[in-house]
């Protein structure tokens, strides 16, 4: 277990690394939808369906891992899921069709999703009592690739000239290195293998098996979704409130970076200021649904980006740390809660894309952000059912980090 110990590090630094290019892969191939759309002469209604073709197989993958994540090497699926993926980076950049870029699409979306949910429960495996510190700072590292990949892009493509294709190509070799990096590490085993866990009672069995039925798990799902839909009417639409609300073209070069720029340092610090989970998490809630509310009823344009820029920092930690709350249910079989929980999130991620675009079809962009920020308030709602039932079952919401630090005081 020393052994295990010292070479742990590594694992985790590369599954920082890992979140980097998950944000960087996800805004590259966002940034040239425009230039693909051009290309094959499709219109925007074509594009979302081959972009939404990876959430679909996402959605499959989640089903599936949720019964056999804890029974596998973490290493070897990231290595499955970086393979998987820079195939689909690469059929992507070779497409030369609507129909092979779905494909792509496709494959891009078992990978994507191995790659997103294989880290968390390993994180919880390796070192559960500091699980929120680790999923905010990988979600810090994805913001901050995805705050990294727009401007990288604009020089390779609008500066250098190259085209659309080397979005993906470059996705694509910086896996390659990412896997190279985790072949040369040392696995952290199975959940089911290396935990010392003391035999259980058949009513313990039947208990955990029950688990994921619970308002307190229920709960953490639903508010990774409220979130999702939060977040979409928020970034998805900020280009559409700059410039048809506002008229602001550069406020809609600017918004998206500024609300990543703003994630990405509350999601690497702020759990290193407020230790309480679930102040954390819904104090986050709250003040996002703030945020877009002042969004809504001050369309200013400069004003506008400040609101922006708070609600990035404020909104950053709310989706990590609902996340740790939810494995630290079950450190047993944290795979199995990583994999349901990215159900929900995924679920909110296709339901707020949806339903915020109706909204501002029906409501007007800047309208519709008064229902984001309802979600908002809903989702504190949620938190505080959940960490009712947290505390009903015996566990500590709070965290293991709050709760030594009440105890020293």
């Amino acid at each position: 277990m020393e052994q295990r110990k010292k070479k742990l590090p590594l694992f985790i630094a590369l599954c920082y690394v890992l979140n980097f290019y998950t944000g960087f892969n996800m805004s590259a191939s966002q940034f040239v939808l425009l230039d693909m759309k051009t290309e094959f002469e499709i219109g925007s209604a074509v594009m979302a369906i081959i972009t939404s073709a990876s959430m679909v197989t996402s959605l499959g993958m989640s089903l599936l891992f949720s019964g056999i994540l804890d029974k596998l090497d973490p290493k070897k699926l990231i290595l499955i899921g970086c393979a998987v993926s820079i195939s689909g980076s690469l059929v992507a950049g070779l497409s030369v069709s609507p129909l092979m870029t779905t494909v792509s699409y496709l494959i891009s979306g078992v990978g994507s999703n191995i790659l997103l949910a294989v880290p968390f429960p390993a994180m919880s495996k390796l070192d559960p009592d500091r699980i929120t510190m680790h999923v905010n700072r990988q979600q810090g590292a994805l913001t901050l690739g995805a705050t990294i990949a727009p401007l990288i892009m604009a020089v390779l493509i609008n500066k250098l000239g190259l085209g659309w294709r080397w979005s993906y190509y470059v996705s694509a070799g910086m896996l390659v290195l990412v896997a190279i990096g985790f072949i040369v590490s040392t696995s952290p085993g199975k959940s089911l293998d290396v935990q010392a866990i003391a035999a259980e009672t058949p009513e313990e069995k039947r208990a955990r098996k029950r688990l994921i039925l619970t308002p307190a798990f229920i709960c953490m799902g639903l508010i990774l979704g409220i979130y999702m839909v939060m977040e979409i009417g928020v970034l998805n639409y900020a280009k559409d409130y700059f410039v048809l609300e506002l008229g602001d073209v550069l406020g809609a070069s600017l918004c998206i970076s500024m609300v990543r720029g703003g994630m990405t340092l509350s999601r690497l610090f702020g759990d290193r200021i407020i230790k309480n989970r679930v102040w954390l998490c819904m104090g986050s809630m709250v003040l996002s649904g703030v945020c877009v509310l002042l969004l809504a009823v001050f369309r200013i344009p400069i004003v506008s980006l400040v609101w922006c820029a708070l609600f990035g920092i404020v909104a950053g930690p709310c989706w990590p740390t609902a996340l740790s709350m939810g494995l630290s249910l079950d450190s047993k079989e944290s795979g199995k809660l990583s994999s349901i929980l990215m159900l929900f999130n995924n679920i909110g991620n296709n339901l707020g894309n949806v339903f915020i675009g109706a909204c501002i079809d029906g409501l007007g962009v800047g309208n519709a952000y008064y229902v984001a920020a309802a979600f908002a308030i809903i989702g504190a709602i949620v938190v505080a059912i959940g960490v009712k039932d947290f505390r009903k079952r015996g566990f500590a919401p709070e965290g293991p980090e709050w709760m030594e630090l009440k105890a020293k005081n």
